[in-house]
C-alpha cells in the first residue's frame, strides 16, 4: 500500500527541490567582512556584527562570523545593506544584485562613543550591592569587637 505512494513522494521532493534551486539561481549573492578598529587604530576583521538587508518583501539578516566575513544569497534586485555592532556606528550600502552575480561589500565600523547598554545597566547596581553588603560586613565587625 505504502509502495503506489512512493512514486508521488519522490515528484513532490524532486519538484520542491527544483524550485528552490530555482530561485537561488535567479538571484546573486553579496559577501564581505566586517572591520572594526582596534586598540592601535588598526581595522581589524571582526565577527557578530548584525547585517540587515532591506529593499524587497522580506527583511533578511546574518551575522558575520568569527573571522569576520558574512554572505548573503538574494533575488534580482536592488538592497539596503546594514551593518551594526554594539558600541559601533551603523553602516549602510545600496547593492545591485542581478543574476549569477557575486557582489564583495565590506563594512569599516566606527566606534559611536556611547556606551553598551548591559555593562553599565548591569554594573551600577552590582557595584552598589557590593558596597552595601562590604558596609554591612565592617560595621558588624566593628559591632563584634565592642
Amino acid at each position: 500500500m505504502r509502495a503506489k505512494y512512493l512514486p508521488l513522494h519522490i515528484l513532490a521532493f524532486t519538484s520542491i527541490m527544483a524550485m528552490c534551486i530555482s530561485n537561488v539561481a535567479a538571484g546573486g549573492a553579496i559577501q564581505g567582512t566586517v572591520y572594526t578598529r582596534n586598540h592601535l587604530g588598526d581595522y581589524r576583521a571582526t565577527g557578530w556584527a548584525n547585517i540587515t538587508v532591506t529593499g524587497g518583501p522580506l527583511i533578511h539578516s546574518a551575522q558575520s562570523h568569527v573571522d569576520g566575513s558574512y554572505q548573503i544569497y538574494l533575488p534580482a534586485g536592488t538592497y539596503t545593506i546594514t551593518a551594526e555592532l554594539p558600541g559601533y556606528k551603523p553602516s549602510t550600502a545600496t547593492v545591485s544584485v542581478s543574476e549569477g552575480s557575486f557582489t564583495t561589500l565590506n563594512f569599516y565600523l566606527e566606534e559611536s562613543g556611547v556606551p553598551i547598554p548591559e555593562f553599565t545597566d548591569y554594573l551600577r547596581p552590582t557595584f552598589i550591592s557590593m558596597v552595601l553588603i562590604l558596609l554591612v560586613m565592617v560595621k558588624r565587625k566593628i559591632v563584634s569587637k565592642n
